[in-house]
């Protein structure tokens, strides 16, 4: 029975897709043996059909209240929040893009009292095409998404097995809804044309910080994520 629901039904979808080792709603929508645009219909009304999604965590042994937890944070026996974010720096980019699962454990992880989102990551900039928003070898703090939800002009990090490590503003074909134009920052680029099934991953960024972790960092929060962003610097430190 499907059910409105007080969650958000894109970040339910998200977490059992992560759950599931997944990434696109066609392998998602197989599991669950429900056709492809049903996936779309519960993204676009904010809704899910509870029933499907719990007897694909029973089958799985997933954790229910992950899935369906608000912001996604796993929590330790003190009730505190343990948001553990692995870095993926430029010179694995490529082997995290060709096969992230043989890579995942040997990543470093921090925590920062900022982050309170189970599905992050931070990547390192190797490239000046976003400056001078972003800087070369600085690092991007971004969330889980996907691109049905990345909004025109949203910065985000892709990854693509074909074609590799990006980060740019994302902007949309309005008469094709698989064609997209990534944009960067810095003119001396070129811009380019990107198709849906090239998209493996989508991140969306959420900050900036300097490229030296282990010191006083400034931190740089993104806030307008249509057209040019709003940013406020606060200082923070991994822990």
């Amino acid at each position: 029975m499907q059910e409105k629901n007080s969650q958000n039904a894109n970040l339910i979808l998200k977490k059992l897709k992560k759950s599931l080792k997944i990434t696109t709603d066609i392998e998602l929508s197989e599991l669950l043996n429900v056709k492809p645009n049903t996936i779309s219909t519960w993204k676009k009304r904010n809704t899910v059909d509870h029933n499907c999604i719990i007897s694909i965590c029973e089958l799985y042994e997933i954790d229910l209240n992950y899935i369906f937890s608000n912001d996604g944070a796993r929590k330790s026996t003190d009730s505190s929040y343990i948001c553990e974010t692995p870095l993926v720096s430029s010179e694995v980019q490529f082997q995290y893009c060709i096969d992230k699962s043989s890579l995942m454990d040997s990543l470093p992880r921090y925590n920062f009292p900022f982050v309170k989102n189970y599905d992050t990551k931070i990547f390192q900039v190797s490239s000046n095409n976003m400056y001078p928003l972003i800087e070369l070898n600085s690092f991007v703090v971004c969330e889980l998404s996907d691109i049905d939800s990345v909004k025109n002009g949203n910065i985000a990090v892709i990854i693509s097995k074909t074609k590799g490590f990006f980060i740019n503003r994302i902007n949309k074909n309005t008469k094709d809804k698989d064609a997209f134009m990534f944009h960067n920052e810095n003119t001396f680029y070129n811009n380019i044309p990107f198709n849906r099934s090239d998209i493996n991953e989508v991140w969306l960024v959420k900050g900036i910080l300097s490229y030296n972790l282990k010191e006083e960092n400034q931190m740089k929060f993104i806030h307008g994520l249509s057209g040019k962003p709003d940013a406020m610097d606060a200082t923070s430190k991994a822990k």
